[in-house]
């Protein structure tokens, strides 16, 4: 069995390279690490000092020629990609944001009952759908993580 420990990037597709590195960076205050014009730019959350030899990333916006299908939210593929934020208090402030920048949010601010997560799901320019996420467990994540026995 695999085990992996955590997710490492996301890869979005999008049809205006410029128009979503803007978005992601403006928006959702991503920080650029690499780029090649006209076809990719790697972003992460600011968490690796700049580097001009390693395009550290935790989302990845690849240019492509077309946009999504009409029927894209029935059919197989990335349903969404979700970001955690410090509290349910900055998911409603995001909403919020998301609104006054005009960003379509589809859904929220509310709470899931599967797992106490306050949320707000949107678009970015393309129709990708993206989520941001906080907690409202207390002692989350630490007394919700499974101990591993001492095999």
């Amino acid at each position: 069995m695999i085990k992996p420990i955590q997710v490492a990037h996301v890869n979005l597709n999008v049809t205006d390279l410029e128009r979503s590195e803007k978005f992601y960076t403006e928006i959702l205050g991503f920080h650029v690490s690499g780029k090649v014009a006209g076809a990719i730019a790697w972003l992460n959350m600011g968490q690796y000092k700049p580097n001009d030899e390693l395009a550290f990333h935790d989302l990845a916006l690849f240019q492509v020629p077309h946009g999504l299908p009409d029927n894209y939210r029935k059919r197989v593929g990335l349903n969404h990609a979700a970001f955690r934020l410090s509290s349910a208090k900055e998911v409603d402030q995001a909403a919020d944001f998301l609104k006054s920048k005009n960003v379509k949010v589809l859904k929220g601010p509310m709470t899931h009952k599967e797992d106490q997560d306050r949320y707000v799901y949107f678009e970015d320019p393309d129709g990708n759908v993206l989520e941001l996420v906080a907690s409202t467990l207390a002692g989350y994540p630490q007394e919700y993580m499974r101990k591993e026995s001492g095999a």
